[in-house]
């Protein structure tokens, strides 16, 4: 009897051990078919690479997730699975039920340096002669030392505020000796390469998407610095004259934020209206909604501006997304009237794309009045741009007044209108998109971002970037 429940509970005990492992191929069969049968960008990339080679991509891919158990490799394996019909404007997520079974299946042990005595470091580093970023440094509410052991940089939390997940003593970031590449942890102590890593000015250290200022030894703090860890840290749009020929504007997304653009742009309408040279840096600026960059364009308009429209795929999954906003209590009755006629349209349709706006293929805006001033826009744009900000961009790039200042954008805007739905397991969400542009094929931006008219390169640091904006268009007269 004793080895009858001992048998049993070991059954039970690995059934509850196999039930935390991620069953990969499942998932992966549930992505491949809701993406097949959904997305609006999968018909168009499979009629340009072909079904052999895309057959061939199904059975390199499921021969690796039949191995998978792992639901962070999953995760990296699903995504790379959809990079065969476009490198963005889709998302794979792990659920935070899978979270919480990837934690049980396996974590991440802290990696942790020897204390730091912070008085013989202080002494140390007052001595130095050479600049690098050895020092203290702020990242939030902790505080780091970072200290060269061997060839390597290495950040450890000092202070550690008690909403962190790191500790004292632990290591949140180490990188070689020439900033070239480094390793930076997760809050669940995950290591992450990374090659994202910057010194601005004395003050400022970028590694991955974190920034860490520094707060000994002390060093002058140049206003440029500053401006940029605002621009990359401040979710507001933010403005002001910068010199007696320009005024600058930030704006870091057109998601939700219609209101601060507009309001922005009323504050500073008076110096706009009456400055040579405007600047708008959309730097890190992704999708959001395009009725949200509207109180931009009188400033950029000297001719009528074309838009090209896109197009709905109609599916039982994509409409029932749109009949749930339409159940929205909170909708006004011209929106209740526009979505009824939206729904009409494409259940009419199943299976087709579908024009929802109108029967044209583009829209065009005419404004009666060109400013004077503005008399040139420069805007900043690099590869973190996509979405509305890049139908933002085609829609600036038709004005004469207007030269982009850069990197190319990251591309993801053809297929557009993401929406998102949970596998079966509950442990992954994928987003997917259920429109498509009709400037495909003629003229796609997915994958081949939009280039600037004047590219900087990486000798010039993103922090001198407004600086050098502001340096070519004082050429202008």
């Amino acid at each position: 009897m004793k080895l009858i429940v001992t048998t049993s509970l070991f059954i039970i005990g690995s059934l509850f051990l196999q039930a935390q492992n991620c069953d990969c191929k499942a998932n992966f069969l549930w992505l491949k078919k809701t993406f097949e049968e959904n997305d609006a960008g999968f018909a168009h990339i499979l009629k340009n690479k072909g079904e052999s080679v895309y057959q061939l991509h199904n059975l390199q891919t499921e021969k690796k997730v039949e191995k998978i158990t792992d639901y962070d490799l999953c995760q990296q394996e699903l995504t790379n699975w959809v990079y065969f019909f476009r490198k963005d404007h889709f998302r794979v997520i792990t659920t935070q039920k899978g979270l919480q079974k990837q934690k049980e299946l396996k974590t991440y042990s802290p990696l942790v340096e020897k204390s730091i005595q912070l008085k013989s470091f202080k002494s140390y580093l007052s001595s130095k002669k050479t600049d690098d970023i050895e020092g203290i440094w702020k990242a939030g509410k902790n505080t780091i030392a970072v200290k060269k052991i061997g060839n390597d940089f290495i950040g450890t939390v000092i202070e550690a505020a008690s909403t962190s997940t790191f500790k004292v003593n632990e290591v949140v970031f180490k990188v070689n000796s020439d900033l070239s590449k480094g390793t930076y942890y997760l809050q669940n102590y995950k290591p992450v390469d990374t090659d994202v890593i910057h010194y601005f000015g004395q003050n400022l250290l970028q590694v991955g998407s974190s920034f860490f200022e520094r707060t000994f030894p002390i060093y002058p703090y140049s206003e440029k610095t500053k401006e940029y860890l605002k621009l990359k840290t401040d979710n507001k749009p933010f403005g002001y004259k910068r010199d007696e020929n320009t005024v600058y504007i930030h704006i870091p997304s057109f998601h939700q934020n219609k209101k601060d653009i507009d309001s922005i742009f009323q504050a500073l309408n008076k110096e706009i209206t009456s400055t040579p040279n405007l600047i708008i840096d959309v730097r890190d600026a992704q999708g959001g909604q395009d009725r949200n960059f509207l109180s931009i364009t009188p400033y950029l308009y000297t001719n009528p501006v074309r838009s090209v429209l896109a197009e709905f795929y109609s599916t039982e999954k994509n409409n029932q997304f749109i009949k749930d906003a339409a159940s929205d209590p909170d909708l006004d009755e011209d929106s209740k009237k526009f979505y009824d006629g939206m729904i009409k349209k494409l259940e009419n349709n199943l299976g087709k794309y579908v024009n929802i706006f109108s029967e044209e293929n583009v829209s065009i805006l005419k404004k009666d009045k060109v400013f004077a001033y503005p008399k040139n826009v420069g805007i900043i744009i690099h590869e973190n741009n996509f979405s509305t900000t890049e139908e933002f961009i085609l829609t600036a790039k038709q004005s004469r007044k207007v030269k982009f200042f850069g990197r190319k954008t990251g591309g993801a805007l053809d297929v557009s209108n993401m929406i998102e739905t949970e596998s079966p397991t509950g442990d992954f969400i994928l987003s997917y998109c259920i429109s498509r542009s009709f400037r495909i094929p003629e003229n796609t931006v997915d994958d081949m971002g939009i280039h600037p008219d004047f590219y900087l390169d990486k000798t010039v640091p993103e922090d001198e970037w407004v600086d050098k904006v502001t340096e070519i268009m004082n050429y202008w007269k």
